[in-house]
């Protein structure tokens, strides 16, 4: 399932990026490569902020749409 269904304060595993290349070397900078755990802190208007590796993050809701997860 897409990050955006993902539960405010529900933990889940990263399982695919669908992202353009340029994206993806981005995503992995931060951390948010597939097998890591991520949560959601809070949505607001659809932009998450999620918290991965002990870090905050905001991604926008196009973003959060491609990075696939398994609860």
């Amino acid at each position: 399932m897409p990050l955006t269904m993902l539960s405010i304060g529900k933990e889940a595993k990263i399982n695919v990026c669908r992202v353009a290349d340029t994206t993806r070397k981005y995503l992995e900078g931060l951390g948010i490569i597939p097998g890591v755990s991520i949560s959601v802190i809070s949505e607001i208007s659809g932009n998450l902020i999620i918290s991965i590796k002990g870090s905050r993050i905001a991604i926008s809701q196009g973003i959060a749409q491609q990075l696939m997860v398994d609860e």
